[in-house]
C-alpha cells in the first residue's frame, strides 16, 4: 500500500496490475509496439512516478491556493507550472502515445495511463494542461488539414503551445449531452460557431 514514504500509488500492486493481470509485456508482440519491452516500460513509468513524488507533489498545495487569475487582459498561473510543465514535457508525457510520425514514443495507451495516475494522483490541476493538449493534438491528427497540422502540431507537443476545451455552457457543464453550440460548415471558413461558453479548461 501506499505509506508516507511511499505516497500516491502502491508500486508493488502497479506492477502487479501490468504485468500479472493485464499482460502488459504481451503488447510487445504487435506491430506497432515491437521496438518496446518490459524494460522501456518499466524505464518510462519509473521516471514519471519518480518527477511526481519528488517534484510534482509538493506543489499540489501552493497550486491549490493560489489559483489561476485574469490580470491585465492575460490569464496568469502560478509561478511553478512553466518548469513543471517542461518537465514533464522532457519526460515524454506529451507525446508518449503519439506515432513516431508525429515525434511520439508510440508508447501503448495502457502503460501511459498507469504512469499518468501518479501525475495525477500527485497534482491533478499541472497535469490537466498535459491532458488537454494530448486531447486536442490527437483530434487535429486524426481530423485536420495539412495546413492544420503543420501550424499547430509541433508547437504543442514541443511544449510551446498548449490545447483547450471549451465545452462549459450556461445551461450545461458536465452534461456534455445538453450542449447546444452549433458548428456549422460554410462556404468561406471552416466552421460558424455559435453559442456561448463560459469556462474554457486549461485556457
Amino acid at each position: 500500500m501506499a505509506t508516507p514514504s511511499n505516497p500516491l500509488i502502491d508500486d508493488d500492486l502497479v506492477d502487479f496490475l501490468l504485468y500479472s493481470v493485464l499482460d502488459a509485456e504481451s503488447l510487445c508482440g504487435l506491430e506497432g509496439y515491437r521496438h518496446h519491452s518490459k524494460q522501456t516500460f518499466d524505464l518510462y513509468i519509473d521516471n514519471v512516478r519518480r518527477f511526481s513524488r519528488h517534484d510534482l507533489l509538493p506543489t499540489y498545495k501552493p497550486m491549490d491556493e493560489e489559483p489561476p487569475v485574469f490580470r491585465d487582459g492575460r490569464i496568469h498561473t502560478h509561478p511553478s507550472l512553466p518548469a513543471l510543465y517542461e518537465q514533464m514535457i522532457d519526460l515524454g508525457v506529451l507525446t508518449a502515445t503519439r506515432p513516431e510520425s508525429v515525434g511520439g514514443q508510440q508508447m501503448p495507451l495502457l502503460i501511459h495511463t498507469m504512469a499518468s495516475a501518479y501525475l495525477m494522483a500527485a497534482n491533478l490541476s499541472a497535469y490537466g494542461y498535459i491532458g488537454l493538449t494530448v486531447g486536442a493534438g490527437h483530434l487535429i491528427e486524426a481530423f485536420g488539414s495539412d495546413e492544420v497540422k503543420e501550424r499547430f502540431l509541433a508547437r504543442m507537443y514541443e511544449g510551446e503551445w498548449t490545447g483547450t476545451m471549451a465545452l462549459t455552457e450556461p445551461q450545461a457543464g458536465s452534461s456534455l449531452g445538453d450542449i447546444t453550440t452549433p458548428a456549422t460548415p460554410t462556404d468561406d471558413r471552416p466552421y460558424l460557431i455559435k453559442g456561448s461558453k463560459i469556462f474554457i479548461s486549461g485556457a
